[in-house]
């Protein structure tokens, strides 16, 4: 009877010895983390460890500080180094604890956020590429694709990612223009120039000389041969008509003989087109 005496004594000793603004701050700081407000969290169990310096206070405000550190790390876009914060606050036993959930589910979606802006950064390389090769509509694909990306709106290396590709959208599609407009005047001068060829081509007639050249070219003759290529009279559709003969010497020593014609060919003076016109 008398040690149970005792042992409520103890407890209503150390109750007494316990201040109330101790653990209203306790209180009020452990409802703060578990609504992930870390940072208010953290004051509420300062607050706690001027009231009483406990072990009990020191484990939360290290969870706190821990998560609270994590998390601004998170945000401005070091990965790394939040990921870091968090697998030594979850090495950490008696802080593991007190926060052990809402720590391992930020340190999954870190780990997804990480794996998202590598992602994203292999996504501006390729676009960045095409756009470097001049091919402006799959570079635009890619960008548009990156700056439609849906992530954390807090996380500042995610943001700055899709505000750039968002920005190369613009740019791009602005290049593609000029470069069209600059390929359209390509185009518009490459076709006056070849009606200005086929024009000089069609006022370029061909002489006589030149259509017996070209015959002598089309039927393989050699300069020393026999064989004569003589413009002889015009078509009626003005194609020039020319002739194609053999000499054959009958008396040797008066060079007297006779021709004897092999074939006739047209030859039209603007399209220089060759053709048998006994045909």
């Amino acid at each position: 009877m008398n040690r149970f005496i005792l042992l409520i004594l103890t407890v209503l000793i150390l109750s007494a010895c316990t201040p109330k603004a101790y653990t209203e701050s306790m209180d009020a700081g452990k409802a703060a983390l578990q609504k992930g407000n870390y940072s208010e969290a953290a004051a509420k169990f300062e607050n706690a460890m001027k009231e009483k310096d406990t072990v009990e206070v020191k484990d939360y405000l290290l969870a706190a500080l821990r998560m609270q550190e994590s998390l601004k790390l998170y945000h401005k876009g070091d990965f790394d180094a939040a990921i870091n914060s968090l697998n030594a606050l979850l090495h950490n036993k008696v802080a593991k604890e007190k926060i052990n959930q809402q720590a391992t589910a930020l340190l999954k979606e870190i780990q997804e956020a990480k794996s998202l802006e590598n992602s994203l950064n292999e996504r501006m390389i390729k676009g960045k590429t095409l756009l470097e090769q001049n091919q402006f509509d799959q570079a635009i694909e890619v960008f548009k694709e990156v700056s439609q990306t849906i992530g954390n709106p807090e996380n500042a290396s995610i943001e700055k990612l899709t505000n750039e590709a968002s920005q190369l959208v613009i740019e791009t599609s602005n290049k593609k223009k000029v470069a069209d407009q600059e390929k359209k005047k390509q185009d518009e001068a490459k076709k006056q120039e070849n009606a200005k060829e086929k024009k000089k081509d069609a006022n370029e007639t061909l002489s006589h000389s030149q259509a017996e050249d070209l015959v002598r070219k089309h039927l393989g003759l050699q300069a020393d041969q026999n064989v004569k290529v003589v413009y002889d009279h015009d078509a009626d559709n003005g194609d020039y008509i020319i002739h194609v003969y053999e000499f054959v010497v009958d008396n040797s020593s008066t060079g007297e003989g006779h021709t004897t014609t092999l074939d006739w060919y047209g030859v039209n003076k603007n399209t220089k087109a060759i053709y048998d016109a006994m045909e």
